[in-house]
């Protein structure tokens, strides 16, 4: 008797519990996609940013209380620096006040020299220097609000006061940046004058400098906070890697609390799973006592079990972690707590590894009672239940 027929046979009589079953295993292997995305897109992110040349320098008494755009002036002076920008994020709101955006105002004509990573066109960053209210943006942004290259789209920030009107000219081809909106410095500083806002009364929120070689990043590192020690604001200037895991570390044990809802997840799946096995192996006791009585072995009837099991959770498997790739197979958003530099990467190995996890917690959820059912005799299974 062919053993993968006898399966899908036994499997369609059930339709309703092999349904919820298998549902069961697609809403696990989800979730655990889910949560195997957030630590390995972390890692991601200060793997990728750690490769760059460039140096954040923040306010030494407070990351978010800005530094004066000046600076840049005396750091470009310094050795091995190609170049330095200053960065103000403006927390803006796009349709309504929970549609929040964080828009990066920058320094038009140093796009390309600061972060050539962005790998902008040239005809993009020409457009980006005579367009005065021109934007950038990145893959993830444009997808999420349904914008495309051309459209004219208008922020709020200051609490309404400030109306910041861009032309999208271009998105961040970098899937580095999903989530940035870059426009211009000189646009954000003419804006804020109109509603009374003075130029110094906006301080950048970060310098960004290029170095050289990045045998030179520890020495231009000490410089800038050399130079700038004991002033009005002092600096606090690391790598790009060091301000990206700052960033985000700020919300916390993230790994922690991933892993133990992960726990919590395959604890709950796992007696989920027991039971409806052990129904199973309830529902099938009359047919394994035929089957042994006509001759067929403890591993030929533990196979069809086991491959029910089997066969429920691999589906659901494959179920959950295509559906998690297809929701989140691009680049997501990791909340507003991240601003722009947290995105949410699937990958492959993942979605492999929680098949793989279903497949183990369907199997051995089914081993206990199935060893139960085929422990004694024939006879002896029709008078005892599971």
């Amino acid at each position: 008797m062919n053993l993968g027929r006898l399966v899908l046979r036994s499997l369609a009589r059930q339709k309703r519990r092999t349904l919820l079953t298998t549902l069961t295993f697609v809403v696990a292997a989800f979730i655990f996609n889910l949560l195997a995305a957030i630590p390995s897109s972390m890692d991601a992110i200060i793997k990728r940013t750690s490769e760059t040349l460039r140096l954040y320098s923040y306010n030494a008494d407070g990351r978010y209380l800005g530094l004066p755009a000046r600076y840049c002036r005396e750091i470009e002076a310094l050795p091995h620096v190609a170049g330095c920008m200053s960065l103000t994020a403006v927390r803006s709101t796009y349709r309504d006040q929970h549609d929040v955006v964080q828009a990066l105002a920058a320094d038009a004509d140093k796009i390309d020299l600061l972060y050539p990573d962005y790998e902008l066109p040239p005809a993009v960053l020409d457009q980006f220097v005579r367009e005065r209210t021109a934007a950038i943006v990145g893959k993830n942004l444009m997808r999420n609000h349904q914008w495309k290259v051309g459209d004219t789209v208008t922020f709020r920030a200051e609490s309404n006061r400030l109306k910041l009107e861009f032309k999208i000219i271009g998105q961040i081809p970098a899937r580095n940046y999903p989530n940035f909106f870059i426009f211009r410095r000189d646009y954000l500083i003419e804006a804020e004058k109109a509603i009374g806002i003075l130029e110094d009364a906006r301080p950048a929120s970060l310098l960004v400098t290029r170095v050289d070689r990045v045998e030179n990043l520890p020495l231009v590192t000490h410089e800038i906070d050399q130079a700038f020690h004991n002033s009005d604001f002092e600096t606090a200037t690391m790598t790009e890697s060091e301000a990206a895991a700052g960033m985000l570390s700020s919300i916390g044990n993230i790994r922690g609390i991933v892993y133990t809802v992960f726990a919590v997840v395959l604890v709950t799946v796992f007696l989920i799973a027991a039971n409806s096995m052990t129904m199973l192996v309830r529902e099938h006791v009359q047919e394994v006592a035929i089957l042994r009585t006509l001759g067929f072995s403890r591993s030929y009837v533990a196979a069809v079990l086991l491959g029910e099991c089997g066969l429920m959770a691999l589906v659901g498997g494959l179920a959950g972690s295509i559906l998690a790739m297809w929701l989140f197979g691009g680049t997501s958003s990791l909340g507003t707590v991240l601003s722009y530099m947290g995105y949410l990467v699937m990958t492959r190995n993942a979605a492999c590894v929680a098949v793989a996890a279903a497949i183990g917690v369907g199997i051995f959820s089914a081993l206990a009672p199935v060893l139960s059912i085929l422990g004694g005799a024939p006879a002896e299974t029709l008078r005892h239940p599971v």
